[in-house]
Formats: structure tokens, sequence, C-alpha cells
């Protein structure tokens, strides 16, 4: 397996994990492992996007490789949509607060927005899946 696939696999599987905590009764364990499972949900997207990114336009597109950077070059590649791109950048002030969550009003915060969250994972996995197998 290729460099390209085998990031784009870890954050699908990161992504599953996030959905499998997201799927159970909520509790404050569950909740906490949703946030945890979103920090690497949202770390694997970020780090596969840079390696798509990278293959399919040349490494020297990428002056930053920071995470909204990547978010940022994704809209400008077609990964993501404008919308998507504004939502993304949101999602990546979530994931700077998730060190944030000892408070209990910022965890239900954050958690309340973890399905959202899990939904442009998934579609911005599937643009990059997309994009890598195009003729």
């Amino acid at each position: 397996m290729d460099k390209v696939n085998r990031k784009l696999d870890i954050a699908r599987q990161a992504l599953a994990r996030l959905q499998e905590a997201l799927a159970l009764p909520v509790d404050e364990v569950v909740r906490d492992s949703a946030i945890l499972r979103f920090t690497l949900a949202t770390e694997t997207v970020w780090k596969a996007a840079r390696s798509v990114i990278a293959d399919q336009m040349g490494a020297e597109r990428l002056n930053s490789a920071s995470p909204k950077a990547m978010v940022r070059e994704s809209q400008i590649a077609g990964l993501l949509s404008e919308e998507q791109a504004e939502v993304a950048m949101r999602m990546m002030n979530d994931r700077n607060l998730t060190v944030h969550t000892y408070a209990e009003e910022k965890a239900e915060e954050l958690f309340s927005r973890l399905p959202a969250h899990a939904a442009l994972i998934e579609s911005w996995i599937s643009a990059m899946q997309n994009a890598i197998t195009r003729p």
C-alpha cells in the first residue's frame, strides 16, 4: 500500500472509531471518548489531505502544512467546497479546544457538534479517495 492510501486508510479507521463512539448511549465516559476520537480523526484527515495534495499537485504546492492550511489547500484542490471549508475551519478550531474539555460546559458544547464534524470528515475522505482514483 502506498503512502497516500495508507494515510487515507488511517483516516478512515479514525473516523470509524469516532462514529462507533457517537453511536453509543451517551454518558461522560462516552462523551470524553468521542472527543478524543474526534481529535484523532481530525489529525488523520488533515494529514491525509496533505499527502493527497502533495501526491496530486506536487509537494512544492504546500507552503504550510498546518491543519488550517490543509483546509484551504483542500478547497483550492476541489476536495472541499467553499461552505465545507468554512465548516472545516470551525472544526479545526474545535479540535484546538479539545484540550479544554475538562470544563463540563465546553465538553458538552463540543460533543454536540461531533456528529456534523464526523459527516464532514467522511465527505472529505471520500473526496480524497475520488481524487486519487481518477484517471
